[in-house]
This record gives structure tokens, C-alpha cells and sequence, in this order.
């Protein structure tokens, strides 16, 4: 069950208005120059007693100028007032700015940033265990392929994992030159979809436990998706 708002009408946007307030810690997460989005996180912990079930995604869209800090405990977010936007405009005078850019102001512990941008939303879940983020869902295209970054489109790819942290997570085994005589298996959750010129059968991704490869079968089949997972030794 997921709560979701998202905002970019004038009269969701009032100038001065609060528009979101909360008492967790945010970090930023994730930002892509496909469509300049901007992407913070606070992060549910459901297992741990005493800390929030709950994750938090809140999205700036497109992100034209951003004055923010990587770590935030406790934030507001509202609308500067006319005031505010026109100086922090004009303090980026060589900026092109279209009469939908809206100037949000961040706050938390009596410091004040902001993000130029069209829109803000947030959506807030206990957030599935192979799923990147809630702006960036599997949803049936192609090709068919499982989600592995919190926002689609251009990534630097600094979640890529080198090869020697898959080594790592396989094997406890800290010698690589040895002969390779132990293989470890990984899950590849395959689909199936009828085009006009015929089946199109595609790897959507490949997971390290049975478990998070069944979590992203149940999400592909509700898209009525045809899904199954095969296991693939890989040599040590």
C-alpha cells in the first residue's frame, strides 16, 4: 500500500505554501538528466524495531537549478514566496526560466536551500526488496528489462558492481587464482511476449537469491507478463 501526491498546477502551488513536512532523515539519491530529475530518499527500515516501515521518494521534475545538501534531518518543503523566486532567478540571471519553473524552497534545522523545477511529488511504501525506487516501476516495453537504477534514462552507472564485489557476495574466498571447481548458482527471471512477428523471449534480469528473483516474477506476471526464473551456474 503506497501514498502518493504529486504537484505542478497553480493551485496546488501557492506561493508561501507548505507543501510537505516531515521529521525523518532524507538524503539525495539519485539524479538523471533524462528529463532532470531529482531523486531523495528516506529510508524504511521494516525489520528494525523502533525505525520508520516506511520509504520515502520525493521527486523534483525537471530540476532546472538545485542548491541542496546530500543529508537532511528532518525537512520542510514549500513555495517560495514571489519575493524569494524572483532573487533566486535573478541570482541566475543567465538562466532561460518558463512560467511553469516554480522555485521550492528546502528546510531543515533553520538552513534554507531550494530546486527550480515544474514539479514535486512524493511517494511513500514499504518499498519491495529488488525495487530500485517508486519512480522507476518494471512495466512491460522493449526490451524487457528489470529496473536497476532508482530513476529511468542516463545514469552514471556508479551502482554497477565490479566483478570482484560479485565474487565477494558468491564466495568468502579471498584467493581468485584458483582453479575454478565451485560454481554458485544465480536466478534469471525470463519473459515471454507475442509480437506480430513472434515471440520475443528476453532476460530481464539476473539475482543473486531465489528469493529476490521470485520477488520480481510476482511484480513482471501482475502485468500480465509471462515469467519464469531458470538458474545459471556461474564458475568461481
Amino acid at each position: 500500500m503506497t501514498d502518493s501526491t504529486w504537484l505542478n498546477r497553480d493551485h496546488q502551488l501557492i506561493p508561501g505554501k507548505e507543501l510537505f513536512r516531515s521529521e525523518r532523515r532524507f538524503h539525495l539519491l539519485a539524479y538523471t538528466a533524462s528529463h532532470s530529475q531529482l531523486l531523495m530518499r528516506s529510508v524504511g527500515q521494516p525489520d528494525e524495531a523502533g525505525e520508520p516501515e516506511t520509504t520515502i521518494d520525493l521527486l523534483f521534475k525537471p530540476a532546472a537549478v538545485v542548491k541542496i545538501s546530500t543529508d537532511y534531518r528532518g525537512l520542510a518543503i514549500r513555495c517560495a514566496t514571489e519575493a524569494e523566486s524572483e532573487q533566486v532567478k535573478a541570482d541566475h540571471a543567465s538562466m532561460s526560466f518558463g512560467r511553469d519553473d516554480r522555485v521550492f524552497v528546502l528546510e531543515s534545522q533553520g538552513d534554507s536551500d531550494y530546486v527550480v523545477a515544474m514539479a514535486v511529488g512524493w511517494t511513500e511504501g514499504v518499498l519491495g526488496r529488488t525495487q530500485q525506487s517508486f519512480f522507476n516501476n518494471f512495466y512491460p516495453a522493449r526490451p524487457i528489462i528489470w529496473p536497476s537504477q532508482p530513476l529511468s534514462g542516463v545514469d552514471a552507472g556508479l551502482n554497477i558492481a565490479s566483478a570482484q564485489e560479485l565474487i565477494e557476495a558468491l564466495s568468502a574466498e579471498e584467493n581468485a587464482m584458483i582453479r575454478r571447481e565451485r560454481h554458485r548458482h544465480v536466478y534469471v527471471v525470463m519473459t515471454r511476449m507475442i509480437r506480430p512477428e513472434g515471440p520475443d523471449v528476453t532476460g530481464a534480469g539476473v539475482f543473486l537469491t531465489r528469493a529476490d528473483a521470485d520477488d520480481a516474477q510476482a511484480v513482471i506476471t501482475a502485468k500480465s507478463v509471462d515469467c519464469w526464473i531458470e538458474e545459471l551456474p556461474i564458475a568461481l
